[in-house]
């Protein structure tokens, strides 16, 4: 299921179109409705994953009250990392397409291995 994201007035910049920064914003919230649709929050918490790289791809603005449907599906995983890809789309037109890496932090910011659990269950996604 896909989450939504209704445009509102603050979305917009000063030509009257989504600000590209709140994309960012939108694709994270949607990766969080995302990981909470597949029970995977819990896992998460002990991972502390952060955006180690993101591709992004504008294809069409979106406008005031328009409403966004943002997919998100995990298409690799490794050791250390968790990859997901995610579209926006209004109505049937794609309007971002991006390739995020997440990657597990421990409280000093230091990447490592995904707790076995979470790499179980996110291989299973795929």
């Amino acid at each position: 299921m896909p989450y939504i994201q209704h445009v509102h007035n603050y979305h917009l910049d000063g030509y009257g179109h989504v600000n590209n920064a709140r994309y960012l914003e939108f694709l994270e919230a949607a990766r969080w409705h995302f990981f909470a649709q597949k029970q995977l929050k819990d896992d998460l918490r002990a991972a502390q994953l952060v955006v180690a790289q993101l591709n992004i791809r504008y294809r069409r603005a979106a406008s005031l009250d328009e409403e966004l449907h943002i997919h998100t599906k995990i298409i690799a995983v490794q050791s250390r990392q968790i990859i997901v890809e995610q579209t926006i789309y209004y109505q049937n037109q794609l309007c971002v397409r991006a390739q995020v890496t997440l990657m597990p932090t421990d409280e000093h910011g230091r990447v490592f291995r995904l707790p076995e659990n979470l790499y179980q269950t996110c291989l299973r996604q795929l």
